[in-house]
């Protein structure tokens, strides 16, 4: 599963909970009894995977939401052990969860937007699109809940579902600053596609555009036809546009594509997705410095095995 988290905060979580035995204090602090994990179970993925598991076993849902700040608490914890279990334990334990809730629309809101902030939001601890995917869609087809209530939740299903890691990236068609069109699929395969999907008037993504620019192992990796980076500007084409294309780095093909935030998750411009050699995607990332970290090892492990063979 791809998690984006925090490290540190996480493992003194789930330390703390998955521990043989809980202070006094900490268990005063759960809403409800959290699962006791058994002794005999001894690394931190099976002592996780019990306690996700049986995690709401003794919660009483009839109740629970009276307090939806304590419920809120509850659903972090939760959230906390999904990057040390297994993945099939994760699916199994959010699909128990949802079937808990899904028979009561409010309920299975509130459930959504804790997820929400919990594994979505630019603020959430825990970023899983894929643990995330099924509360997104679990409210966009409950038909008791409003067209209202369930907008945002339909586009986040739509948008997500698409543009999953391990899935082919989704085609589209994009307009070049002199007008020409290009679509995605006209790379032919081979070489891995850096799609930065960005807008010059975000402060974020102008930043990002410079330092990929100007990263020497990015750069190194073009001119070695390993990589093409397809720059796009998530809006229709306009002349402010066309004129700040002008100081972008010529190698990368740039265009601008109105619809493309219907077909991949862009929640946090500038958003990266990185695709290997048959489109398909292998990772997507907000954060600019592990990528060009990324880079720089690559690079390095390339160069070290090119001066061993010689």
């Amino acid at each position: 599963m791809n998690f984006i988290s925090k490290p540190a905060l996480a493992v003194v979580m789930a330390a703390a909970l998955v521990a043989p035995a809980m202070s006094a204090q900490s268990v005063e602090n759960q809403y409800f009894p959290y699962p006791v994990v058994p002794d005999n179970l001894t690394t931190l993925t099976e002592r996780s995977n019990f306690f996700l598991e049986n995690f709401w076993n003794r919660c009483n849902f009839k109740t629970a939401f009276s307090s939806m700040k304590k419920m809120e608490k509850s659903f972090n914890d939760f959230t906390t052990f999904m990057p040390y279990a297994d993945a099939a334990t994760v699916h199994t334990s959010i699909e128990k969860l949802i079937k808990s809730v899904e028979k009561n629309p409010k309920q299975l809101l509130a459930i959504a937007e804790m997820a929400e902030g919990a594994l979505y939001s630019d603020t959430a601890s825990v970023v899983c699109d894929e643990c995330y995917l099924p509360f997104a869609q679990a409210v966009a087809s409950n038909k008791k809940i409003s067209k209202a209530e369930k907008a945002r939740f339909e586009y986040q299903a739509r948008a997500l579902a698409g543009s999953q890691v391990g899935m082919e990236a989704p085609d589209f068609t994009y307009i070049t600053p002199d007008g020409a069109t290009g679509k995605l699929s006209d790379i032919a395969a081979g070489a891995y596609v850096l799609l930065f999907i960005n807008d010059p008037d975000c402060d974020e993504c102008e930043l990002a555009r410079v330092r990929l620019a100007a990263d020497p192992n990015l750069n190194d990796f073009i001119n070695k036809n390993l990589i093409k980076v397809v720059s796009i500007y998530p809006n229709e084409p306009n002349d402010e546009w066309r004129g700040k294309t002008d100081t972008y780095n010529k190698q990368w093909l740039v265009g601008a594509c109105a619809n493309i935030d219907e077909l991949y998750d862009m929640r946090r411009p500038p958003v990266i997705y990185y695709l290997n050699g048959k489109h398909e995607i292998l990772s997507k990332t907000f954060n600019i410095d592990n990528l060009l970290e990324a880079f720089r090892v690559v690079n390095n492990k390339m160069a070290a095995k090119a001066a061993n063979n010689n």
